[in-house]
């Protein structure tokens, strides 16, 4: 029976205790009576559950909480009943409505096979062709002849309705909702709309995907139809990924934008979540992949070289590098105008052709006309980039060469590309699926655990090793026997002599296993443990499979945990669906995450396994290790998916910088260090010289121990919990930002006329009146004397400038940043920042490192900015020329100025402000009064070529470790 409700229940709710500094600063943030859903981050172990009862009592409207776990719901139960005035105030019984009532979101779940958006999208076509002019039975049975005669048409017309639905679902009618919930669902919601319920509480809710998106839009329009306000609060340790488009945009359709996100290094900084270190080990792949990888690439490079040596594909090369004259003026043009045309009209693409053609037919009298500087090598990237242009201009539309076509189509299929109208597009190929799921991972987890037992904490360590699968079920690309997985990983790990002294077990839903020495001990354990009988089934090698009959994969997980917790099991292997969100044991405090996924949920949810607080070990640190398996730097073939599978992993986790310097840091820039992050790159350019063994050298001497890293996050010291954006740049000594030559020499200039002509003016006048004979050779050496005082006057503050800025040139490097801020807020582009969160810090060296703050968005475009325009020069709409005035000659006061910056620097204008010509010039305006003298470029004709090429031969000023990365506290 549901509890009577009465008005504002939960205004009588109280909490007694002590509030964690950004538990406070949410409810000082977010006022009460906020319009609108309320949507918070918080990692876990951070207070979700009492933060978002405060936020609900607040409001005092009878509430609804929902969990994605029986557990996670219970956790609530408890938390509630200690707020409440009494225990009947809190429910989770779905027959007994509350005022706090807790329920699982599969309590609410639809109905029927596949999506619900399906049925609703079928509903909405009947709508459509009833509109025109079709009775309700005559378009039922035409939907269903059309999905029985041509299920592709039905199939592309339902899901053309469905991504329509998804982009605005929650706007729609609560009835036309109510068609796909089931009727036990919508009695359920009325009932908790008729009990008063307003505001909803929603766990974990990077859950409202799809279906519960669905059920949580349906009881938000019951509500408002009632005369209702809902009030939904989203709780979350992890965004949904943006990846998937529509289902990201149901979410935030739902809870809009973040309003407040705590983040991890504040919880572990507060003591709430323990400290940990991020570690990477990078490897190869064994001699066996090494193999394939060069059979890939030569199979690879064969079929391209087939198909762009034929007659057609240098045809087109050459028509690519010398465009047809369209101006009946310019006909007969020569070689070289021509090819400044073709990259004046796409550069990047005439690169690519031009490169190619120099290995195709290295013979070729067009390559005598193109710069050598641009012949640089000829990548695996170039390669496809020019024959899926030749494929879509040369094949595509050419009837007769369509059965070319599909065989281009059909052979790049087989190395895992997808050639449409649209492009190329790669999909999960043999290549990245031998690096992905390479043997040598599970080699570098044995040798993983074996420096951790190495370590001074080696006794403590409880580790857990986390795949994708039990087995890999796509075996191109895979090299051995084995299927990569869990069940591959733990054989060699229950068979290492070292490794198997932790008491390695591995869990699956459907496996349970462990040593062959071991098994029958753990066995009798977990029987006592379960009170039900574990059995060993016989075999023979290294493990033995054991049995619980009727036990669920829940229960022996929990009992699994205990065991870690008294230290019986050291080792546990299992999958990111047993032992990923969900699972919690805080004795774990060493992961080593063999997975290939990199979203933000995935990546966090993982790595939260180890940062809960351990009663056993109160000074517990945690290591969370990402495995990195890159292509030799001797074999040629190009691949970038591992390297940016790394960084996208990292891009989404806070820790402290690897270079030591006491920074909280995103990104790869807190596991790897300077040095091998330098190493990481040149095997990643194929650099002669470079190789994987380096990188893990520079990795292996720079590892901190446990109590370093505890001591680097100074926990219990006071902090500013605010992020920001940073650009590292390494300047360049021969061309600096500030030349002020031309600025030194203008002023100079204009006051020497000024003063000769006021000091002329005031002889004659003094002449005129006869207060005083001046000679005419004296006067005018009087006005001249006055001039050139003048010119010095105003030469000597500009003079002063650049030494000073020479002594300074972290603050030319923030005149710049504010240069950009101003360009992009007058562009309309972000809104006005405060440029006193832009700064530059002076580092080691000639290291500058530029730091935005402000609102997340708008820093991150400025940054952006920044990083462009002093990143590597590649096609440009305009470059901006540093140092350089529009016109005029240099005088001698220029001289002396450039003599003390010389040099030109030649920099590209970012993209976001180079789209329109006006946004451009106001940047030139804003750098010319904050820094210098310049001059603004477009790159059109010859002469915009020649400077293009100045400018990509020019010393590259980001830092070479990694530049762009966000800063907290």
């Amino acid at each position: 029976m549901d509890l009577p409700t009465t008005s504002a229940p939960l205004l009588g709710w109280t909490f007694d205790g002590t509030l964690r500094t950004y538990q406070t600063e949410v409810l000082e943030r977010i006022p009460v009576g906020t319009v609108g859903p309320l949507h918070v981050v918080a990692p876990p172990g951070s207070g979700k559950t009492l933060l978002g009862l405060l936020l609900a009592t607040r409001e005092g409207d009878r509430a609804l909480v929902l969990a994605p776990t029986v557990t996670i719901r219970q956790q609530w139960v408890r938390t509630a009943e200690s707020l409440a005035p009494t225990p009947a105030s809190v429910s989770d019984d779905p027959e007994r409505i509350s005022d706090l009532t807790v329920m699982t979101y599969q309590l609410l779940s639809v109905t029927g096979d596949g999506s619900p958006f399906d049925d609703l999208a079928r509903a909405v076509w009947a709508e459509e062709l009833i509109a025109t002019g079709r009775t309700e039975a005559d378009a039922a049975t035409w939907l269903a002849e059309l999905a029985v005669d041509s299920p592709a048409a039905y199939r592309s017309g339902i899901r053309s309705r469905v991504r329509r639905l998804r982009r605005r679902f929650a706007r729609r009618n609560p009835d036309e909702l109510a068609r796909v919930l089931h009727p036990n669902a919508v009695a359920l919601i009325d009932r908790l709309v008729d009990a008063g319920v307003r505001t909803v509480i929603l766990d974990e809710c990077h859950h409202l995907l799809d279906h519960w998106a669905l059920v949580v839009a349906y009881l938000a329009g019951r509500i408002r139809e009632r005369g209702g306000s809902p009030r939904l609060i989203g709780l979350t340790a992890t965004l949904p990924s943006p990846d998937d488009e529509a289902e990201y945009e149901n979410y935030t359709q739902l809870l809009g934008e973040v309003d407040y996100e705590v983040p991890t290094p504040a919880v572990v900084k507060e003591g709430h979540l323990a400290p940990y270190r991020d570690h990477v080990m990078v490897i190869e792949p064994t001699p066996a992949e090494i193999s394939f990888i060069r059979h890939h690439e030569e199979r690879l490079h064969d079929l391209v070289m087939q198909l762009l040596t034929t007659p057609d594909a240098v045809s087109y090369l050459e028509r690519q590098l010398q465009p047809e004259d369209e101006d009946e003026d310019e006909q007969g043009a020569g070689a070289e105008a021509l090819l400044e045309r073709a990259f004046a009209n796409d550069f990047p693409l005439t690169r690519s052709c031009a490169v190619v053609l120099r290995v195709v037919q290295p013979q070729h009298p067009l390559l005598a006309v193109i710069p050598p500087l641009l012949l640089d090598r000829c990548t695996s990237e170039d390669l496809l980039t020019v024959l899926t242009r030749f494929a879509q201009t040369r094949l595509l539309g050419d009837p007769d060469a369509h059965r070319q076509w599909d065989y281009v189509r059909r052979a790049l299929a087989d190395f895992g590309y997808m050639l449409t109208d649209r492009g190329l597009r790669r999909g999960r190929d043999p290549l990245d699926t031998t690096l992905a799921y390479s043997a040598a991972k599970d080699h570098a987890a044995v040798e993983i655990l074996r420096l951790e037992l190495e370590s001074e904490d080696a006794d403590r360590v409880r580790a857990v090793v986390v795949t994708d699968f039990v087995e890999h079920g796509n075996s191109r690309g895979m090299i051995g026997d084995a299927a990569a997985g869990a069940l591959r990983a733990f054989e060699l790990l229950a068979a290492d002599p070292v490794t198997v002294r932790l008491n390695p077990v591995l869990v699956t839903a459907q496996h349970l296993r462990a040593s062959a020495g071991d098994a029958a001990d753990l066995a009798a354990e977990l029987t006592d443990l379960l009170a039900e009988p574990v059995l060993v089934r016989e075999g023979s090698g290294p493990t033995r499979e054991l049995r619980g009959p009727g036990i669920g994969s829940g229960r022996m997980v929990a009992a699994l945990s205990e065991l870690i917790r008294r230290g019986r099991i050291r080792l546990l292997v299992g999958t990111r669906g047993l032992l990923g969100e969900g699972w919690d044991c805080p004795a774990v405090n060493t992961l080593i995450d063999l997975t290939a996924v990199a979203t933000s949920s995935a990546t966090q949810q993982l790595r939260g396994r180890t940062l809960r607080l351990d009663p056993e070990w109160p000074d517990k640190v945690a290591h969370n290790w990402s495995v990195a398996c890159l292509i030799p730097s001797q074999v040629d073939l190009d691949d970038t998916t591992e390297p940016r599978r790394l960084r996208r992993k990292h891009s989404h986790l806070w820790g402290p910088s690897a270079d030591g310097d006491g920074s909280i840091v995103s990104g790869l820039g807190h596991a790897l260090p300077p040095s091998a992050m330098q190493a990481f790159d040149r095997v990643l350019d194929k650099d002669p010289a470079a190789s994987v063994a380096d990188v893990e050298a520079f990795l292996a001497e720079s590892r901190p121990t446990r109590t370093q890293t505890r001591r680097q996050w100074r926990i219990g010291e006071p902090y500013l919990s605010h992020e920001r954006e940073s650009v590292r740049i390494q300047r360049v000594p021969h061309a600096p930002l500030l030349h002020t030559a031309r600025a030194a020499g203008a002023g100079s200039i204009g006051a020497f006329i000024t003063g000769t002509a006021i000091a002329g003016g005031l002889v004659a006048l003094v002449d005129v009146l006869g207060a005083l004979s001046i000679p005419l050779v004296g006067g005018l050496a009087l006005a001249l004397l006055c001039g050139v005082g003048a010119a010095v006057a105003a030469a000597v503050p500009v003079l002063g400038r650049a030494l000073r800025d020479r002594r300074r040139p972290a603050e030319v490097y923030r005149n710049a940043a504010v240069a950009i801020a101003r360009t992009l807020h007058e562009a309309g582009r972000i809104s006005p920042i405060d440029e006193s969160t832009i700064r530059a810090l002076r580092q080691d060296g000639d290291r500058v490192r530029i730091e935005v703050g402000g609102e997340q968005r708008d820093r991150a475009m400025v940054a952006g900015a920044v990083e462009e325009l002093f990143g590597p020069v590649r096609t440009p709409r305009f470059l901006l020329q540093t140092g350089r005035a529009e016109s005029g000659r240099m005088r001698l006061s220029e001289r002396i100025a450039d003599r003390l910056s010389p040099g030109r620097t030649l920099l590209p204008i970012p993209r976001a402000i180079a789209r329109r010509r006006a946004d451009a010039e106001l940047l030139h305006r804003h750098w010319q009064r904050l820094i210098g003298p310049c001059a603004l470029h477009e790159l059109q004709g010859a002469a915009g070529l020649a400077l293009l090429r100045v400018a990509r031969s020019s010393e590259g000023r980001l830092d070479g470790t990694e530049s762009r990365t966000r800063i907290w506290g």
